[in-house]
This record gives C-alpha cells, structure tokens and sequence, in this order.
C-alpha cells in the first residue's frame, strides 16, 4: 500500500469516487433503501424511476439543495462509465432496462455498514477468535495428507462429543452459551451473510467481462473464430480455476443440496426462539431473507454464465459467424466513408429509408428451461398474543349496535301505508335513531336495495341527537332520500340509485 499505489486507486476507483461524491449520503442512502433494505437484487426502470422521484421529494423538508435534478438524469449518472454505482441492463422478458448494485457501489454500503455498527454495536472479539483458532486448526487438519492426523482430529472430536453426552444422561446442567457469545456470534453470522452476498458481484462481472470480449472481438472480425473460442474457453477455464471460482461453485453445489435447504430453514425457524436475539430484529429478518436471497444470487450468476455459453454457440454457427463478419466489414466501410466526407459532408439532404413492417426475431431468443417457482412458507410465530389488546377488540366488537332492518322496513311501511311518501329526515324525526350514523347508514341501504328515491343532487342534512353517538349531537349531510309506498317506487326515475 504505496502512495503512487493509493494515488492511482483514489482517481480511478468507483467505489472512492463514490465516498467521494458530494452527494454520496443521499445516494448510498436511496440505493441502500432500495436494494439492501428490502433484499432486492434487481428493480425495473418503471419502479426504480418513481421511488427516486419520491425520495427527492422527501428530501426537499429537510435538505431542500440535494439532488435537485432530474431523476431520470441522476440514474443515467450513475450507471455512466465516470461512476459505475449502478449496472443497467436489458434483461429477457423484459421490455425495459433493469438495474443492479455494481460491486463498487456493494463495498462502499459495506463498508459504511461496518463503520457504522462499529460505532453503536459491540464488536464480537470472543466469537471471531474462537472462529480463527477454528478455521486454522482445520485447515492445518485438511491440508494434511497424512491418515493419522485425520484420525487424531476425530478422535479427539468423539472424545469431546462423548464427555457432552455423558454429562447431560447423568442429569448435569445442559452447558449453554453465555447470552454474550450468542449475540456475539449471531452478529457475526449476519455480517459474514452480507459479504457473501457482495462476493457475487465480482464472480458474475467476471463472466460479463469475459461475454463483452467475445461479442467485441467477433464484431470487429480481429481474430479467427477458433481464437476467439479458444480465448473465451481459456478465461472461463481460468475462472472455475482460480481460488474466487472455485469457492463459488463449491457455494453453488452446496446450497443447490435439498437436504442443505432443509437444514438451514430448520435453523432459521428456530432461531426467533432464543430469547437473547429478541432485539435482533434487522439481523433476524436478513436470516430469514437469506435462503431465497442466495438463491436468487446463484441463478442471476449462473444466467450471466448462460448468457456467454450462448455467445459461444452462436460464435461456432458458420452462418451466423459469416453474417457477423460481414455486418463488421460494412461498418468498417461506413467508418471509412464518413471519415472521408468529414471536410466535405454532402450538401443535399441525407436521409434512410427504414422498413418497419418487418417484425425480426433472433434465432436464440428462446429461453433456458428455469425451475418451477417454490412458495415460501413464511414463519409467522415470532408475532406474541396481546390478551389485553385482544380482550379490548371483543369488548368493542361485542358493544356495537346491531341494525334491525326489518325493524326499519316496517317503520317505512307504515309511514307511506296511506300511499304516501316520506323524507328520510322525517322518518328520522318521528323514530329517533338508536344506533348513531349507523341507522342512518341502514336506511340509505334500504333505500337503494328496495328502489325508493335518492336525489345526489339534493343534499340533505339530518340530526342525529346527542347521547347516541359519544353523547355530541351530530349532523350528517347525505342525499335527499324519499321513501315511497311499495307500489308507487319510482324505479325509472333519473335519479333514483341503482
């Protein structure tokens, strides 16, 4: 760690470029919100666009000078080459661009993340060095090729596993971890779920990187299709080969395990339980997006590797190799001729005539057969009875009035029994409601259910008395409602309800 070393990586590192930024708060914080908080891997332009919107919103209250912009300017900005926070792409079966968190913009949330919770949390010093001693001792174990030191290992670890189970048959008190070390090590499992989750960034821009050079050396026609593949096979080979690689698809095969799956969900359900996480919250609820999470990481890694075996079979199909050379030979010539007529540019008017009754598709377009979708159980059992709050709902519940409508019918019957006809404010006055608003909501309903008169553009006010609805005399505008003898219901009438 030099200076010319440091110098080079402060102007040319997207990640410091974003630190960097005079904006940089506000957008780690809107990218943190809508990627990280909701454990989203991709979003469209169409959802993307509108939370940005929103969020500038919200920010004029407070910080009425950040990103004053256009949104629409802001996304471009940041997927452009000068910043690389975000990754927009065109993605199969969609019809707009979709956005990702670039591995620059997923170290700088990391390493805020950290920086962060340094400051308010304890930092586990017991857990990580019991998990050092661990991780050396098997590694000095596993890169042993000698028997005996396997069998001492394991012998050592039945010796152990034999003194437990010796002591809990005796009745001994079961030895549980100190509420310490469980906070301890739970944040620590946290921690290292969101560097895995960043460690996918790299694998998957590897093989981006690796589709970008073929496609732009079979364009360019700079070298034969055997070495373009040959190259192509190379790097990916170079890839699975390299430490990074390797570990992937070790990651890979490991939790593509049914019964790695089944085990974990066991212990994510069963982690809610230990009531020293209670206040755990954020770190129980990324335990719990972890397996889909992952999941969904793995197959956005392995469509990226889809999307180069593709650009591999198209380079070893003759026609279509053929046609790339010629598209690039034309392009080429458009080249030399535009930069021919640059002094000179032609005085007439240039135009191009373009079919567009034509409806092309590729020949590759169709798509890889993709496993059918799972549903999810979610866990609902960490949510706690609240007897009091549940015995309040009855009792309100069990002191609402009940509406009598057939009560209410013959009340009207026997107001318009002469065949004539009464207002709802009337009806109202000469039988008192004794259920509030509700009574009243009760009558409108008869109205429109038995075809009687509503007038919308009538408005009618009527009182309720006091000591019916929290003892205040209330008066409720609602339309002019005429109730009318069965007989003579007007069910034509231009303002009658239907």
């Amino acid at each position: 760690m030099d200076t010319s070393t440091l110098l080079m990586h402060f102007d040319s590192s997207p990640a410091t470029r974003l630190l960097r930024a005079g904006n940089a708060p506000y957008v780690v914080a809107f990218l943190h919100t809508q990627f990280k908080q909701t454990g989203t891997i991709t979003i469209p332009h169409s959802e993307l666009l509108p939370a940005l919107a929103s969020y500038q919103e919200d920010l004029q209250l407070s910080w009425p000078d950040a990103l004053r912009n256009n949104p629409e300017t802001y996304l471009a900005d940041w997927c452009s080459p000068d910043k690389l926070w975000l990754h927009r792409f065109l993605e199969a079966g969609h019809d707009e661009p979709i956005y990702q968190l670039t591995p620059h913009c997923e170290e700088v949330i990391e390493f805020l993340n950290q920086s962060l919770h340094k400051d308010i949390d304890f930092v586990g010093t017991e857990s990580r060095l019991r998990l050092v001693i661990e991780t050396l001792q098997q590694l000095v174990v596993g890169a042993s090729t000698d028997p005996t030191v396997h069998l001492d290992e394991l012998r050592k670890q039945k010796a152990i596993i034999e003194e437990q189970i010796g002591k809990i048959e005796r009745g001994e008190q079961v030895p549980a971890f100190h509420p310490t070390r469980i906070r301890e090590q739970f944040n620590l499992a946290v921690t290292m779920l969101k560097e895995l989750e960043r460690d996918f960034r790299a694998v998957e821009e590897r093989f981006k990187q690796i589709t970008q050079d073929v496609q732009q050396k079979q364009i360019k026609g700079m070298d034969s299709r055997g070495g373009i593949l040959g190259a192509a096979m190379d790097a990916e080979d170079a890839l699975r080969a390299d430490d990074q690689g390797v570990s992937f698809y070790e990651f890979f095969r490991l939790i593509q395990s049914t019964e790695q799956q089944r085990q974990l969900r066991a212990i994510i359900q069963q982690l809610p339980e230990i009531s020293e996480l209670a206040d755990q919250a954020e770190g129980l609820q990324a335990v719990r997006r972890m397996m889909p999470l992952l999941l969904s990481e793995a197959a956005k890694v392995t469509q990226t590797e889809r999307r180069l075996s593709s650009t591999l079979r198209r380079l070893l199909d003759a026609p279509t190799h053929q046609e790339s050379k010629r598209v690039a030979e034309l392009l080429r010539e458009i080249r030399g001729l535009a930069a021919a007529m640059a002094t000179d540019p032609p005085r007439d008017e240039v135009a191009i005539d373009v079919e567009d009754s034509v409806a092309l598709q590729s020949p590759v377009s169709r798509q890889f057969w993709t496993e059918p979708t799972e549903f999810e159980t979610i866990d609902l059992t960490e949510q706690t009875d609240d007897t009091v709050q549940r015995h309040d709902l009855f009792r309100e519940f069990a002191n609402l009035q009940r509406i009598d409508f057939r009560s209410m019918r013959s009340q009207i019957h026997d107001a318009t029994r002469s065949g004539g006809e009464v207002t709802l404010g009337e009806l109202l006055d000469s039988h008192p409601p004794q259920s509030g608003v509700m009574d009243v909501l009760g009558y409108i309903q008869i109205a429109t259910d038995d075809g009687h008169l509503i007038d919308h553009d009538l408005p009618q006010e009527v009182v309720i008395p006091s000591g019916l609805d929290d003892s205040r005399t209330l008066i409720v505008t609602v339309p002019r409602v005429m109730f009318v003898a069965q007989g003579h219901t007007v069910k034509d009438a231009s303002h009658t309800a239907e």
